[in-house]
Formats: C-alpha cells, sequence, structure tokens
C-alpha cells in the first residue's frame, strides 16, 4: 500500500514543527485526493459578501469532516490571521491566512503556505488574476471564480477577462449578472453556473428588550455610503412624505451606518421627515434579529443589487419584501407572491405599495409565508451545499450538474 505524508503548513502564530502531521493515506487511483481551498477579499466583518464567504467556507469544512475532502483552506486579503481563526462561524478544520488588506503580504501567503490545490475557489474578481497565475504554475488544478453582481455588469479589463475564461466556471448568484457578464464580455453561456446565495440559519436569540420605532414598521438594511446611494433611501423618503397624510403612523427604521448617512439626515430633515425615520447605526446580531422579527414589512428600492442577501434574512422571519425591479433583486423575491418590485425612483408607486401593504394584513401574511416557503426550496444552506459540492466534487467530470446548479440558459 502506498502512503503519502501531508506537511500542513504552519498558522502565523505555530512554530513550524508543531504544524507538520503525517498522515498515512491509502491512495485511491479511482479518487485523487482532493484540496479544496477558497480565495477571498474579506471573510469576518458584516456584510452580504462576507456572509457569503462564510457559507462557502462552511461548505468546504462540511466535505473535510464528510471526508469527501482530504484538505482545505481558506487566505483572505482583508482579514487577519487571527480574526479568520477566531471567528465562530469559521470551520475549525480550515487552515485558514488572513493578508490584512495587504496585497503583497497575501500573494507571499499564498506563494508560501498554499498547498497544491484541486479545486480553488476565487471569491471576487479582483482575485481572478492571482488564480490564473496559480494555475499556470501548475499550483491549482481548477479554479471557479465567484462573480457578485455590480463589478461584472460591465467590460472588464483584459487581464480579468483572461482569468475569467481560463477558469474551469464562472458562478453567479442571480441569471441578471451571468447574462450582463457574459454580453458584456464575450463570455460562453455555458461557461456560468446560477447558484443562488443562502440565509444565514443560526439561531440567533432576539433580544427582549430591542423594539423598532412606530406603529407600522418599515425595516431597511443597508450600508449608507456614498457608493451605496442607488439603495433607494431618498425613494423611500418621498414616499413617506407622500404617505403623512393618510398613513401617520408609519415608520422607517434604517439600519447600518455609512460615510453618506449625514447628507441622509439632512435630506430628511429638508423634507421635514426627520420625526418619520430612525437611524439606528450598527446592531448586535440579537438587536438585529429582534428588528427582522418586530418589522411589518422589509423595503429596499435599490437599483443595483447584485443579489440582496438581506432579502432572505426578512423572507426568514416571514415578512413580506419590497424590493428594486432591477438587477438580481427579482430572481430573490417572486413578485406579488414573496414581496412586491417597484421601479427605481418611482417614488408614487412605491408610497402605493407601502399603504396597500400596511392597509391589508392578509395580504402582508400571504406575501410573508410564501417568503419562507422560497426560503426553504431555493435559498436554504442544504441548496447551496448540494449545489457547491456538487461543483467541487465533480470538478474533472463532463457531465452536467445536478438541477440543484442552474446552467445558464436551461428552464
Amino acid at each position: 500500500m502506498k502512503t503519502v505524508s501531508l506537511i500542513l503548513p504552519p498558522q502565523d502564530h505555530e512554530p513550524m514543527a508543531s504544524a507538520v502531521a503525517r498522515v498515512t493515506t491509502p491512495i485511491n487511483p479511482c479518487q485523487p485526493v482532493r484540496t479544496v481551498g477558497l480565495l477571498a477579499s474579506e471573510v469576518c466583518s458584516r456584510g452580504g459578501v462576507q456572509s457569503f464567504m462564510l457559507r462557502v467556507a462552511e461548505v468546504i469544512g462540511n466535505l473535510l469532516e464528510h471526508g469527501e475532502t482530504t484538505r482545505g483552506y481558506c487566505f483572505s486579503l482583508n482579514d487577519s490571521t487571527q480574526s479568520l481563526v477566531q471567528h465562530p462561524s469559521m470551520p475549525t478544520p480550515l487552515a485558514a491566512w488572513g493578508a490584512g488588506r495587504s496585497k503583497s503580504r497575501l500573494i507571499a501567503y499564498v506563494l508560501l503556505k498554499m498547498p497544491p490545490t484541486d479545486v480553488l475557489l476565487v471569491g471576487h474578481l479582483g482575485l481572478a488574476p492571482l488564480a490564473l497565475a496559480l494555475k499556470v504554475l501548475g499550483r491549482v488544478r481548477h479554479y471557479y471564480v465567484i462573480l457578485h453582481g455590480i463589478e461584472a455588469w460591465k467590460r472588464v479589463s483584459a487581464l480579468d477577462r483572461e482569468a475569467l475564461l481560463a477558469a474551469k466556471g464562472i458562478i453567479t448568484t442571480t441569471r441578471y449578472t451571468a447574462e450582463e457578464c457574459g454580453n458584456r464580455n464575450q463570455l460562453p453561456s455555458d461557461h456560468f453556473r446560477v447558484i443562488p446565495l443562502c440565509a444565514d440559519e443560526r439561531n440567533v436569540k432576539p433580544s427582549v428588550s430591542f423594539k423598532l420605532y412606530g406603529e407600522f414598521k418599515l425595516l431597511c438594511v443597508a450600508r449608507q455610503d456614498v457608493s451605496e446611494r442607488q439603495k433607494g433611501f431618498e425613494d423611500i423618503f418621498a414616499a413617506l412624505v407622500q404617505l403623512g397624510a393618510t398613513h401617520p403612523t408609519l415608520r422607517l427604521n434604517l439600519v447600518g451606518t455609512g460615510n453618506d448617512q449625514a447628507r441622509l439626515r439632512q435630506v430628511a430633515e429638508n423634507l421635514g421627515i426627520t420625526h418619520l425615520v430612525h437611524f439606528w447605526g450598527v446592531l448586535s446580531d440579537e438587536e438585529l434579529s429582534a428588528a427582522y422579527s418586530d418589522c411589518d414589512v422589509f423595503v429596499m428600492p435599490s437599483k443595483k443589487e447584485g443579489f440582496g442577501i438581506v432579502f432572505l434574512e426578512a423572507m426568514r422571519y416571514g415578512k413580506p419584501c419590497i424590493g428594486g425591479n432591477h438587477g438580481g433583486t427579482p430572481d430573490v423575491i417572486a413578485h406579488g407572491a414573496s414581496g412586491i418590485l417597484v421601479e427605481y425612483g418611482d417614488y408614487k408607486t412605491l408610497a402605493a405599495t407601502i399603504a396597500k401593504l400596511s392597509d391589508d394584513q392578509d395580504f402582508r401574511t400571504k406575501l410573508g409565508v410564501r417568503g419562507r416557503e422560497l426560503l426553504k426550496e431555493k435559498f436554504s444552506f442544504s441548496c447551496f451545499y448540494r449545489s457547491y459540492s456538487d461543483l467541487i466534487l465533480n470538478s474533472d467530470a463532463r457531465r452536467p450538474l445536478r438541477n440543484a446548479t442552474e446552467k445558464l440558459g436551461s428552464k
């Protein structure tokens, strides 16, 4: 029986001697030893992309625990090694290194610590050229590039396009991103796989002392940065102005922070609705859970949403959603079934939609129930895990993937 010796790369705080592990493993010629890695831009801070990367890490960790693969790791550009290792949701079987926002350190870590890899999941388009270089060097057999949304809705650089073409496949969370990226960059449609995001299924106990403002409570959870002005905050403000006389109990609860919040506060003051809008800032997990539970409607009429994982969070609590009829949102909200889609900038229709939901509790309940059903049918971790594990374990196969992973153009 042949054996292989695995030399596990050390953590930053480990001496080399303690990181060396010799494992006697039979070599099965029918199933090669697989090493799977994640190359992410960021994992540990709050945000939709970060939550997404944690779910991918959990897939790799589960494959290790179930004996489907033999090694797994995660490299992150913006996190520190300590924050990765200590993060409560980071699977313990994964080796992890963070470059602390240093691109040169990330390259050094990858070259020095990355083991020969069968499948590498690349968590951002900006990291795709590094994956291409690793493939050329023979360090990676296959890699997949994950696209999130707006960064791929344009003609990308020649180097990024080359990295996309050399990838085993391109993963998007919505059909819209796959179609936009493919059309703008002349990429073949069969190079794309659509795998929706999943909700964070951790059971976080809501804070018993936290309550939103208002009798009828609108909730929006979003980063309030200058770069995020397309979220539709000012459309909601304009709708509140229109509804002030007929629906005086409406209140908007805005969760999040950012460098555009001071301007948004001034806009609310100029419109005379400061008493209708409450800026909560950043909430704890327990407070955020309470906010979703306490709201009546979740609203974020965004123009350029790659997916909108916050919609899944609201659906998990059985809340109807109002989203923008743009970008990836229509892949998440089933119009008239789990929520309502409105055009960005059409604050009058938005106001009418809010009024209808405020006046019709049965309609709200119906939308919320269907949202929970869709969460189980399409956006659960089990669906997410099945799709990604199939992609990883069958990366050498020519046969089509299971139906759980949607190939662009399929019905």
